[in-house]
């Protein structure tokens, strides 16, 4: 199942710039950062990197507000939606060794649609929102060892408890404070197990033993480092979950993604926002797919029947899609990401030349950027950090030379494919 990921492919950068000469006759150039009609600095430090910020658009409408510990790392960020109202829709919390703290995402009417606690850098807690009642996802050491759901009522309720040895989980549900059903399963999320989207909460799996059928696909995708003008992956990582007809707006992040898929969420939080552009290189290889086959006609009546009798019983044991579809391989993401950037048009253009440089430099092991360069660039934060869906390095790795490249990279290269997303289907369309 395993497909050989060719280092080649992430060391084909292209080199586009030539180094850059100074010029002792030039004008000199400002690299400091001043207000301006999008740009309202609010406090500095000392060395004239900013302390507290906001970005605004027409009428004083926030599209950012941001505050800096010294260092340029993120303390405190909020991002607003660029439509209608610039309702706030995602806010985040950081600390000096830019560990996450803890981080909300707001439904467009201001509610909080679902939250994350984090311990020691890794998420101890997250817990979603809605109508139907609330989930409540508790992790150890970072990884998901329970979700319990409880709907509006109180009384109803179901828990999902994942045994991290043995792969194993146990899914328990009440009605009325009653236990109806209570299973064990061999893996954490097979073939039919349900879920409820709305809450991101699994529950059991109607389906008696379903089979699977697995086709090797073999393909991958990667680039040179280009610049974007967000850091949000959504087009070059697979989202782990993919429900039915969900269509994420591209107005925003794909913050769907975030509610259970560690690798996107740290990202979209450690760079919510882009103070210019953004340099990306992204891979993704998908091994192979199965999917479900050869459950009989009756089973699937059997099961519908079920969901017409009393629905509301249905979705609380079953929820209201379930996995067909399984696909494994491997997703990377290098981010290079500028902030505290110069405001003279100029400087920006300079610093974003030597940025790439700097970044072709760590991923292939050139020597573009001279000293001179590197002293312009010292002026500015400027980051390389590589994320990928192996567990180690889904919070990123920090690479300043090739040899951290090379680590890095070798260490994605030697981990297992895995599961890098689970593909579902609605109930209600079992029988057609």
């Amino acid at each position: 199942m395993h497909h050989k990921f060719y280092l080649s492919l992430l060391l084909a950068v292209a080199v586009l710039f030539s180094s850059c000469t100074s010029d002792d006759s030039a004008p000199s150039i400002d690299y400091s950062i001043k207000s301006d009609d999008h740009l309202k600095i609010l406090s500095q430090y000392d060395n004239g990197w900013i302390k507290e910020a906001k970005h605004i658009e027409s009428e004083d409408l926030p599209i950012h507000e941001v505050t800096y510990h010294e260092n340029g790392f993120i303390k405190s960020a909020k991002v607003y939606n660029f439509l209608d109202d610039r309702e706030l829709y995602m806010e985040v919390r950081r600390d000096e060794q830019n560990r996450p703290l803890w981080s909300k995402y707001y439904t467009p009417e201001g509610a909080v649609w679902f939250e994350t606690a984090y311990e020691n850098g890794l998420v101890s807690e997250k817990i979603v929102y809605s109508e139907l009642g609330t989930s409540i996802h508790t992790y150890t050491n970072g990884e998901i060892t329970s979700i319990e759901f409880i709907s509006t009522n109180g009384l109803d309720k179901s828990i999902t408890s994942y045994d991290l040895e043995t792969g194993t989980k146990n899914v328990k549900i009440t009605k009325n404070s009653e236990v109806i059903l209570e299973q064990e399963f061999l893996d954490q999320d097979d073939f039919g197990s349900g879920i409820l989207t709305s809450n991101h909460a699994p529950k059991a799996n109607p389906f008696n033993e379903p089979q699977n059928g697995y086709i090797t696909i073999g393909t991958s995708f990667t680039h040179s480092p280009i610049w974007h003008f967000n850091a949000n992956p959504k087009d070059d990582v697979i989202g782990y979950r993919k429900y039915a007809d969900l269509h994420p707006p591209a107005s925003k992040f794909a913050v769907q993604h975030a509610v259970n898929f560690e690798m996107y969420q740290s990202i979209i939080e450690q760079y919510p926002y882009t103070e210019d552009q953004v340099l990306i290189l992204g891979y993704k290889e998908n091994e192979g797919n199965a999917a479900i086959i050869d459950v009989s006609r009756d089973e699937r009546l059997a099961i519908d029947a079920e969901r017409l009798e009393d629905p509301d019983l249905f979705a609380l044991k079953y929820g209201d899609q379930y996995v067909n579809k399984i696909h494994y391989g491997k997703n990377l993401i290098v981010v290079g990401a500028l902030r505290n950037m110069p405001t003279h048009v100029t400087a920006i253009e300079q610093v974003n030349k030597i940025a790439e440089k700097r970044m072709n430099d760590i991923l292939s092991g050139s020597n573009l950027v001279s000293d001179h360069e590197m002293e312009i660039l010292d002026k500015v934060w400027f980051e390389v950090k590589l994320f990928s869906t192996f567990k180690n390095q889904r919070n990123g790795i920090v690479l300043e030379s090739f040899n951290d490249y090379e680590t890095a990279a070798q260490e994605f290269i030697d981990a297992e494919p895995e599961i890098i997303q689970y593909e579902y289907k609605k109930f209600e369309l079992l029988v057609q």
